[in-house]
């Protein structure tokens, strides 16, 4: 598998189960501002839970026991999805995997991962930036304390993350050369003594 970003805005989402894992799917992929969300479920679902999430997504709530429904239906169900998201029973999400595989599309299961092609993995977003991380389901607790640690560290060094992307938008209008540019951001990653000074400088120009 290789890592990619996919914005879902066009695609439809289908989701079996309202677990624990179901439930932390479906709030990573509203993120994604899918054009629906179709989300099946054993239990019938609370009134103040429906409205809280049709209020921010496009949702469609469907109270039924997989377990009854024949391969026609889940078939049906599959195809006028794009992507496939199951976290109920093991027998059922087997079930689902194949028949979704079948069909070609891109299928997330909280069990069978070897069998997915779709990963939701542990990811954290702050100031403009991204960070992955997936341990292929050996330890999702070290991928969140890993997720964690990035945060943290996001978040102490804001003020470099903005210094590195203005001054590396002023050094793009002014030095021609990617490698010369490359060579001063570095210098300014590095030096603390040079970075002290440009805020200096930055402060007094504000004033």
């Amino acid at each position: 598998m290789i890592p990619v970003f996919i914005k879902l805005k066009d695609f439809k989402v289908c989701i079996f189960g309202f677990g624990e894992v179901g439930r932390r799917r479906l709030n990573k992929i509203i993120s994604g501002e899918p054009e629906k969300i179709t989300l099946y479920t054993k239990e019938e679902i609370d009134r103040e839970t429906k409205m809280y999430y049709k209020n921010i997504c496009n949702i469609e709530f469907i109270t039924c026991n997989v377990e009854e429904l024949t391969e026609e239906d889940i078939e049906k169900i599959i195809k006028e999805h794009d992507f496939i998201i199951t976290a109920i029973d093991e027998k059922n999400n087997r079930r689902i995997v194949n028949i979704a595989k079948r069909f070609r599309k891109f299928i997330n299961s909280s069990t069978f991962e070897k069998d997915i092609n779709f990963i939701i993995p542990a990811y954290c977003y702050k100031d403009g930036i991204y960070f992955v991380v997936y341990t292929q389901g050996k330890s999702p607790l070290i991928a969140r304390n890993i997720r964690k640690l990035v945060e943290n560290y996001i978040e102490n060094h804001r003020y470099e993350i903005d210094l590195q992307n203005c001054l590396r938008d002023f050094l793009k209008e002014h030095i021609l050369s990617q490698r010369d540019r490359r060579m001063i951001l570095e210098e300014v990653f590095r030096n603390k003594e040079f970075k002290k000074e440009l805020l200096n400088l930055i402060e007094k120009y504000r004033k």
